[in-house]
């Protein structure tokens, strides 16, 4: 085989690798660092990715960009415990892929099964997040509503309306 058709050959079959990668439902990934309750920096494969929980909003802890809000250092915290130099599994159910910032989009299921999503809305250390269709909104909407009647977390300096 000449020297171009090679190259075109393993360049078209690495491109149809990215893509089933791409459209796989659920990946297995370290967690290499936690920006912040709803944002890490995985490994995936052979590169570094930005993911975003779906379905979700924790509060901003003080950054370049953001302000300090109520409970954003602990909701870091909590996840930084749960997540950080762990293997987890992320589970892709948006609508898309990737947000307007280029961060994957997922769920993040933590090695005994259990969802850090979920976890952090039944702590009462994130939202529920509306804007946007997934699998998880309406089990996300009834998980923040028990913990806003709990009062837990960012609820707890809330009252109820």
């Amino acid at each position: 085989m000449k020297p171009f058709k090679s190259a075109t050959v393993i360049i078209t079959i690495f491109i149809g690798f990215q893509a089933l990668f791409a459209l796989a439902e659920e990946q297995k990934a370290y967690v290499k660092h936690v920006f912040d309750g709803d944002t890490v920096l995985v490994r995936l494969g052979w590169k570094d990715e930005k993911v975003r929980f779906l379905g979700i909003d924790t509060p901003e802890k003080a950054g370049p960009y953001t302000k300090k809000e109520f409970l954003g250092e602990k909701a870091s915290a909590r996840t930084r415990k749960l997540a950080l130099g762990k293997t987890v599994t992320l589970v892709f159910g948006g609508n898309k892929l990737r947000d307007k910032y280029g961060r994957l989009l997922a769920y993040v299921i933590l090695p005994n099964g259990k969802s850090l999503n979920e976890i952090l809305l039944m702590e009462g250390l994130a939202r529920a997040y509306k804007r946007f269709p997934h699998k998880m909104k309406q089990k996300f909407i009834r998980l923040e509503r028990t913990a806003r009647g709990k009062k837990l977390g960012i609820w707890s300096a809330i009252r109820n309306r």
